[in-house]
């Protein structure tokens, strides 16, 4: 047992923060190595990710004293704060200095780089050096911290903090659930494929709507439908109902997912966390499918985005009336982005100028713009071709949607399942 049992997921994190607490309390064993301690860990990534937690962590599997250097006075007196932090820090060695949200320490605009708490901060962490004086620091944008105060020799390990994986996100799911009443409906790898989760505090922000909606509804415990309200209005802006649209608009709007969905899955499968018609952003003409997996290449990006296109093509002649407009727009960004910066077409397409000078020539923007709109009628017949080749698939999917309005990650897998079991039996 250790005081990192306390966070969920981030092994690796963990893993390099024990080594470091390791040096602590046994220093002999690295010292007959040669290895000495680093100078400091800088944590860094978005708000409400777990840092000041583990910070927390490490300071009590440490067993050190620490001193805590948070943004709470007006800038003269902070600085005073900061110098007389690192002389009682190594009046009392060892011990941890723990710079907290450091990046708060000063002005956040970037031209204030030189400021003089960052000053501050970088004469204390020079003072202290072979004093047996461990530096701690977190920050939610290490961009806005000068580089000689990120450098090796004040920081010697910059660690990245980012969002949890979606098997990390099931474990944090199922802390926050603990004590609470659960219907046996309520699938954790579903709802962690769900949304991009940005942080530890939205899921537990999701789980607890979750229960005030059961809780509304006079139900005896949260179930799974609670989870997914919560979701797409919470998340997605998504409207509870479909208004005045009619049977025969929804099946366009079905089919036209399904498409999105069935390029995608053909392509990496196991990439659609979540699809629905409630639609994203409340433009009830339009749903939306959300991905929980990466794409491999430029190229399967663009047939993704073309996806729901080709779907209504197969079906009705005018299909692009229903509003295909965002999908043909970042199909086409994809194209350019990947002509003008990788040359995939030629390098007389390369965006150099681009590139290095911040401009692009009226004939060099011609050729790209000739080429993206030959390369978006390319994808558009592949995409068609890949639908034909899955068209159960992609019929089974739109009907699913039609029946169901939404489709979760079991859902999509179990469509998925069944078509290829069928392929083999066949």
């Amino acid at each position: 047992m250790t005081a990192f049992d306390r966070v969920i997921g981030y092994e690796p994190i963990k893993t390099e923060l024990l080594q470091i607490c390791d040096m602590i309390h046994n220093p002999e064993v690295y010292a007959a190595l040669g290895a000495r301690m680093p100078q400091g860990i800088l944590l860094h990534g978005d708000p409400g990710l777990g840092k000041s937690l583990m910070a927390r962590c490490f300071i009590a599997e440490s067993g050190l004293r620490a001193w805590t250097v948070r943004r709470n006075k007006s800038a003269g007196d902070f600085v005073g704060e900061i110098t007389e932090t690192f002389r009682k820090a190594k009046d009392s060695a060892p011990c941890i200095v723990l710079l907290d949200d450091m990046d708060k320490f000063a002005n956040e605009d970037d031209n204030h780089r030189d400021a003089e708490e960052y000053v501050a901060v970088q004469a204390g962490i020079d003072e202290v050096r072979d004093a047996g004086v461990f530096i701690f620091a977190t920050v939610n944008d290490i961009r806005k911290l000068p580089h000689s105060l990120k450098r090796p020799g004040r920081f010697d390990r910059k660690i990245e903090v980012l969002c949890p994986s979606p098997e990390d996100a099931a474990e944090i799911i199922r802390y926050y659930l603990k004590g609470k009443p659960v219907s046996k409906d309520l699938n954790l790898e579903d709802i962690a494929m769900m949304i991009n989760y940005s942080s530890c505090a939205e899921l537990e922000t999701i789980l607890n709507e979750s229960a005030i909606r059961a809780a509304y509804l006079r139900k005896d415990c949260i179930t799974m439908e609670d989870v997914l309200d919560t979701v797409l209005r919470t998340e997605y802006e998504s409207p509870e109902s479909f208004g005045t649209l009619s049977r025969e608009k929804l099946r366009r709007i079905a089919l036209h997912e399904a498409g999105h969905l069935v390029v995608c899955e053909v392509l990496c499968p196991g990439s659609v966390g979540l699809a629905s018609l409630r639609a994203s952003g409340g433009d009830p003409t339009k749903g939306f499918i959300r991905r929980c997996r990466e794409l491999n290449c430029c190229s399967d990006y663009v047939l993704a985005s073309l996806g729901g296109m080709a779907a209504v093509e197969l079906y009705y002649a005018d299909s692009r009336t229903d509003g295909c407009e965002s999908d043909l727009r970042r199909a086409a960004e994809h194209i350019r982005q990947n002509l003008s910066r990788n040359g995939s077409c030629g390098l007389g397409l390369l965006d150099v100028e681009t590139n290095f000078s911040n401009g692009m020539s009226e004939s060099l923007n011609s050729r790209s713009e000739s080429v993206v709109q030959a390369e978006l009628e390319r994808h558009l017949a592949l995409a068609k071709g890949l639908l034909l080749k899955n068209r159960d698939f992609l019929e089974r999917t739109a009907e699913a949607l039609s029946e169901r309005e939404t489709l979760l990650y079991s859902d999509i897998r179990k469509l998925r399942e069944s078509e290829e079991s069928e392929e083999e039996i066949a």
